[in-house]
């Protein structure tokens, strides 16, 4: 009896294929692990650098400070919207570019980016002096409050443009697999940010002004950073001499719009919810405000890492089609929320008042405490809803989720003055929890729909295969690959050389990293005159250059794939070897 029999008791006509290795997500669960400490190292510097200014002006200036810099804070997500629409957009565009092998559309891309990035900072660096005139004046603050506001504003202001260079930056580099590289970068920034603001406030005495200029100068540590990172380390401002046309800057500009319609609605809800707040809490409100504030920025370094870790991934299996591998990365992306969300939910619903005293709140002001714990209730459901988001803006589906994201953003202030004038002032919280659900539910029936529509869509007279193989199963796999095609009369000629692509391509990637347990994800479409196939695995890379001009692969396994082969596309990104090979009978 061979080995693979004795691995393998009963024939091979016994056996289903697909049953004994389906596509289990075990490659997927293993990149999003590798990619989440770096994305949370990022986003815990960055919420150093978001939130220190409330911790420090609190403690060291006073309460009325803590509430000028979290009155301001809507229109800091304004502004910031920008940065989302460039950096969202370049991400999904250059991502899916990816999966698509499309090497032009990559360059395009690039080109896109750069023009965009510098019209967008050029453009809001001008606008923003009179919009922010404008909300602060709408306030109604009295002169003291309206002064600390300003003062507050002006090192904002001039961090803008510098933050919007550094927001794509981190997309560029989330796209190209350099992730270890954010957590310096980023904890540069929150380093620097700390040491500023600890020396303008409490050393040069500077007030609120001196936390505001703290965290421009750390963004132009961070975009300058940035900017030598990328050109020395990676080629994604190399576009080959392609210019962006208007159709790439449309193309960008429709990625980036759900995500930015949430950003500005969400800024908008924040600008009246900040006037609910102060109508039914009076002052105290905006310490309020800024605890919430603050313990949701600590939800959204797990949530925001596990976002950072999927969306390249998803990119790439929506440009490859891999319908299964989707589903997968969709379920695995909500147990991760579920966990690191659900903790931080309960940790500030059961010790509300630890997060007012870190601010250097010592008296809780009245309904402080049931006003956190109600807000936290939101926290796992608003998780799952931007993974939902991200899903739909890979799927093209932007329209959808830009009308679903403006219905639930436009609910929200509606049902805080509704619950304002029904129940006890911390009741108001709960408009956040409203809008997620309503999100949400609709969003999971949209997202079954594209499931159904991926089952429909796929072509009758092909045999698709979604497969998880490892090296020592690769000759067991590859037997029951080709009678599974004689079964469904697939030309022997085809289905033979599909399981010699997929037996020499799982070897390459044991032998280079040797290990045997190394899972790769693999999909096959299989016709009668036509098969392609996809496989992602984690060994190393195999390209001397990863010019697509000038790529060299340096494995013996790819040139005997290249003599049988129609065509075969390579490229190494994310620290994972991405290859379609096409075979036409």
């Amino acid at each position: 009896m061979s080995d693979s029999e004795k691995k393998y008791p009963g024939t091979m006509e016994k056996r289903s294929l697909e049953d004994s290795f389906q596509m289990t997500g075990d490659l997927t669960m293993k990149k999003l692990l590798e990619y989440l400490p770096p994305m949370f190292l990022t986003n815990l510097s960055t919420l150093l650098l978001i939130t220190v200014d409330g911790l420090v002006v609190g403690n060291f200036v006073g309460e009325d400070a803590l509430s000028s810099v979290n009155i301001f804070y809507p229109i800091t997500i304004i502004i910031g919207a920008a940065s989302i629409l460039v950096s969202s957009g370049a991400a999904a565009y250059l991502s899916t570019s990816i999966g698509k092998n499309d090497a032009d559309g990559m360059r395009h891309a690039k080109a896109a980016t750069i023009k965009l990035m510098t019209i967008v900072a050029l453009i809001i660096s001008l606008v923003q002096v009179p919009f922010i005139y404008g909300i602060i004046r709408s306030y109604g603050l009295d002169p003291a409050m309206s002064k600390m506001t300003w003062q507050y504003a002006i090192g904002m202001m001039i961090a803008t443009p510098f933050g919007l260079v550094s927001s794509v930056g981190v997309a560029q580099i989330q796209v190209v697999g350099k992730l270890k590289a954010l957590v310096w970068l980023s904890a540069t920034e929150g380093a620097v940010n700390v040491a500023l603001d600890l020396l303008f406030v409490c050393v040069f005495h500077m007030g609120v002004a001196g936390a505001g200029f703290g965290t421009a100068c750390a963004n132009v540590v961070r975009c300058t950073l940035t900017v030598l990172f990328l050109r020395k380390a990676t080629d994604i401002y190399n576009s080959g001499g392609v210019k962006a046309d208007r159709n790439d800057i449309k193309a960008m500009l429709s990625f980036g719009l759900p995500e930015t319609t949430n950003t500005i609605l969400l800024a908008v809800q924040s600008y009246i919810f900040v006037k609910v707040i102060l109508a039914a809490f009076g002052a105290p409100g905006g310490t309020i405000r800024g605890v919430c504030t603050f313990s949701f920025s600590l939800v959204n370094v797990f949530s925001s890492a596990v976002y950072g870790a999927v969306r390249s991934l998803m990119g790439l299996m929506s440009g490859g089609h891999d319908s299964k591998g989707l589903k997968l990365l969709m379920r695995q992306s909500f147990i991760l929320i579920l966990i690191f969300n659900g903790i931080m939910m309960i940790a500030v619903f059961l010790v509300p008042t630890f997060f007012y005293h870190i601010h250097g709140v010592v008296v809780v002001p009245e309904g402080g405490v049931m006003s956190l714990r109600l807000y936290s209730l939101y926290f796992v459901i608003h998780g799952f809803d931007v993974i939902y988001r991200l899903y739909f803006v890979n799927r093209k589906d932007t329209k959808f989720a830009t009308s679903l994201t403006l219905f639930g953003n436009i609910s929200f202030p509606i049902v805080a003055w509704i619950l304002m004038m029904l129940f006890p002032a911390p009741c108001i919280w709960l408009a956040y929890l409203v809008k997620e659900a309503i999100i949400f539910g609709v969003s999971s029936l949209r997202y079954k729909k594209w499931r159904q529509k991926d089952v429909e869509e796929q072509d009758d007279e092909a045999r698709i295969l979604y497969l998880t193989v490892k090296p020592d199963d690769a000759v067991e796999v590859s037997r029951l690959l080709r009678h599974d095609a004689n079964e469904h009369e697939i030309p022997e000629r085809l289905s033979y050389r599909v399981a010699l692509c997929m037996e020499e391509l799982v070897s390459y990637a044991a032998v280079a990293e040797n290990k045997s347990d190394l899972a790769s994800h693999i999909v096959v479409s299989m016709s009668k005159n036509k098969c392609i196939f996809m496989m992602i695995d984690n060994g190393r890379c195999i390209a001397l250059n990863e010019n697509k001009e000038q790529q060299k692969l340096v494995t013996n396994n790819y040139e005997l794939i290249k003599k049988v082969a129609t065509s075969v596309e390579y490229q190494y990104i994310l620290d994972m070897n991405y290859t379609v090979v096409t075979l036409e009978k």
